[in-house]
């Protein structure tokens, strides 16, 4: 249960660098702060998940068999899914509130050593958002837009 606990939810506080702070979170209007998001979109400090990816799992989102749900992602899917999260024409501004236990999915990715280095919970049907650590600006504040619906459905459709 420990396990099932450590995957599907965040349990642990997450340091933001003071530099990412006062870059990205630290301004007076949502316009200054979405003009600095824009200003870094594609820099290569900010790429999800900031660390080289050797293995993606995709599990369900589901209480207690989380882990029995696991399935390795494919390595074109693994390409796939690292550019549609680096891509902000995947995302909308829109508000992202919502909670991670109405996520359907979470996306786990793992380095050579198998340490996880980036977590994605997609929520799809009931709200089209994702939340992700590390965050990146390319996601903007996590929503979906309608093409990255499609997108993100048609890369998960076989798993």
């Amino acid at each position: 249960m420990i396990y099932d606990n450590n995957d599907r939810n965040q349990y642990y506080s997450i340091f933001t660098p003071e530099e990412e702070l006062k870059a990205f979170f630290m301004h007076k209007t949502s316009e200054e702060q979405e003009k600095a998001y824009e200003q870094n979109f594609g820099n290569e400090k900010y790429k999800f998940p900031r660390n080289k990816v050797a293995k993606v799992k995709l599990y369900q989102n589901k209480f207690l068999i989380s882990r029995l749900t696991s399935k390795d992602i494919s390595e074109s899917d693994k390409i796939k899914l690292l550019n549609f999260f680096n891509d902000p024409e995947n995302f909308s501004w829109g508000e992202t509130t919502w909670s991670l236990d109405e996520s359907e999915y979470i996306l786990r990715f793992f380095d050579e050593k198998e340490v996880e280095v980036g977590k994605i919970w997609i929520c799809l049907e009931d709200c089209g958002m994702t939340k992700s650590i590390p965050f990146s600006p390319n996601m903007k504040y996590g929503g979906l837009s309608k093409s990255g619906k499609v997108k993100i459905k048609e890369i998960l459709n076989d798993y």
